[in-house]
């Protein structure tokens, strides 16, 4: 278990780390046959500032109100790079510590800066809940790395996230397929607030789990009534768009161009 306050990538370390990022996962995305999307074309509004949510691989994103589109643009890019990376870097069912770890690496590597983090396996006995309501529990946990209106904020967000995702029919469907991964189920719960210096705080709460039970909807309809094994993470970063520079933000943008867009898809909560 980690928790360590305000660390940082420096410069070097951070394309370092995005460059090998780079040649090791943009050839196994580039191999990929075209593959077909699950879910038809969606109708987005104009003012696509009106979409507060997102489904990000297997991460649900929510979005406080009057967050501006780069912001949003920011947060999404750097999440599906940490995340992508992480999975293809370390695809095995014993690697979840090595996923998790890679994960918040690339997160620091494209500008955010970690302020907690954790990460706990262990075996569980579930009865009667969804894996959506022990994600969220992981997110409300680690929000106490927050403080004051911030927390209140990322609070409520991801409260009206998780319960607007059962009533957006496309992002679900999408949610539940990009969950479903060769080891198991992965789900995550990234919810996000900023505060008056303009500074991004994003808390993310994430499980996978290994079950014989054969669950085919992780999200909400299919409970948990065995023993499994259970991973868990939760951590803290905040950003502030400077730290977000043209090389990472080109490096970002290249790897989002070569993945399967159909990975991603932004929605609105009312």
């Amino acid at each position: 278990m980690n928790d360590v306050l305000d660390v940082k990538m420096t410069k070097a370390e951070s394309l370092a780390f995005i460059e090998d990022c780079m040649e090791t996962c943009m050839p196994v995305i580039q191999a990929l046959a075209p593959r077909q999307t699950m879910r038809a074309a969606v109708d987005l509004p104009i003012d696509r500032d009106t979409l507060n949510a997102a489904i990000s691989n297997s991460t649900l994103i929510g979005f406080p109100a009057g967050m501006s589109r780069r912001y949003k643009t920011i947060i999404k890019r750097t999440q599906f790079f940490a995340d992508l990376t992480a999975e293809i870097k370390f695809p095995k069912k014993e690697q979840q510590a090595e996923r998790w770890e890679h994960y918040v690496r690339g997160m620091q590597a494209m500008g955010w800066t970690k302020i907690h983090h954790s990460y706990t396996g262990y075996e569980s006995e579930y009865s009667g809940l969804t894996m959506s309501n022990v994600v969220l529990d992981i997110v409300q946990a680690a929000i106490s790395g927050a403080t004051g209106t911030v927390a209140g904020v990322l609070k409520t967000v991801a409260n009206k996230t998780i319960e607007g995702l059962a009533n957006s029919p496309e992002a679900l469907k999408l949610y539940e397929k990009n969950g479903q991964k060769a080891y198991g189920a992965s789900m995550g719960v990234m919810t996000v607030a900023q505060d008056p210096d303009e500074d991004v705080w994003a808390v993310l709460g994430s499980t996978s789990y290994f079950t014989d039970a054969g669950n085919t909807k992780i999200a909400f309809f299919d409970k948990m009534h065995a023993g499994a094994k259970v991973n868990q993470g939760k951590a803290t970063f905040t950003i502030y768009q400077d730290d977000y520079t043209a090389r990472k933000e080109a490096s970002a943008n290249a790897f989002f161009e070569a993945a399967d867009k159909a990975l991603e898809l932004e929605f609105g909560i009312k």
